[in-house]
């Protein structure tokens, strides 16, 4: 069985939202902007949206936070920090660049680094206090056909990115999932419904008490995500993750099928083969 959160809000019966697209692989640089979701979205120019690894890349500014309680009460689970970097690194930084509120925006999870830091070295970043320091390659996937946006959710009170159609395309899905159901058994559903069985699987999310094959259960009620591996066939989702805790500890490792319930969202692109 799942570990389940339970969230201020009432869900609807239906628990994912899964958009055809065609994606297209690129290696792309970033160039300086005035914020790291602005440098992503000038990259991302000739497409409605990706998914991007980046790299080795130094930050002027690097700001990010990991799991927290939320002290007013308001949401299942929050963020603690921000933890500020200053000029930091990026090690590994897995994003989705999609829409908020008209403007560009991102949802990144990865690793990071500075000298001397001895604080979290993982975690959520955040797209409008970080900035690049100089230009970067990233690489990963152009999406067009679909793009995420970010709504209120009533369920969970997070402002949260949803796959939006923009034109009639195929090869692909943007796919995302809602709290309190196994990610892998979720994707599957999702995936069958767009008419895709196999692919690779790429993004990030939340889960609760992760499990992960061969290793104890994870003491931590909300974790912050980020696929490292991912496919989709004979009906089973084989997921790889990086995690964060509350308590900043880290795990990596496969996730145990049918026992990893969502926490808050998870956001997929499924690449069909």
């Amino acid at each position: 069985m799942i570990a389940r959160l339970d969230h201020p809000g009432s869900g609807p019966a239906r628990r994912w939202a899964a958009v055809n697209c065609a994606a297209q692989p690129v290696d792309l640089v970033l160039p300086v902007a005035e914020t790291l979701a602005a440098s992503v979205a000038l990259a991302l120019a000739d497409f409605d949206g990706g998914w991007l690894v980046i790299e080795g890349a130094t930050l002027a500014n690097l700001d990010f936070v990991i799991p927290g309680d939320d002290p007013t009460g308001a949401h299942a689970a929050w963020y603690a920090g921000p933890h500020r970097m200053g000029a930091g690194t990026i090690d590994h930084l897995g994003l989705h660049a999609g829409r908020k509120d008209g403007a560009a925006w991102l949802h990144g999870h990865g690793w990071f680094s500075a000298p001397g830091w001895d604080g979290p070295r993982m975690g959520h970043i955040l797209p409008l206090e970080s900035r690049l320091a100089a230009p970067v390659r990233a690489h990963g996937w152009g999406v067009t056909g679909a793009t995420l946006a970010v709504t209120q959710d009533v369920e969970t009170g997070f402002p949260l990115f949803q796959p939006i159609p923009t034109t009639a395309r195929d090869g692909a899905a943007l796919i995302t999932l809602r709290p309190n159901q196994d990610i892998g058994a979720a994707l599957v559903a999702a995936a069958t419904e767009v008419g895709i069985t196999r692919g690779r699987v790429f993004g990030l999310g939340s889960l609760v008490h992760p499990r992960l094959r061969g290793q104890a259960p994870i003491d931590s009620f909300a974790t912050e995500i980020l696929l490292t591996e991912g496919r989709l066939m004979d009906g089973r989702a084989d997921l790889k993750a990086d995690i964060v805790t509350l308590a900043a500890t880290t795990h990596q490792g496969w996730l145990e099928p049918g026992v990893n319930g969502v926490c808050v969202t998870a956001e997929l692109l499924l690449i069909a083969d």
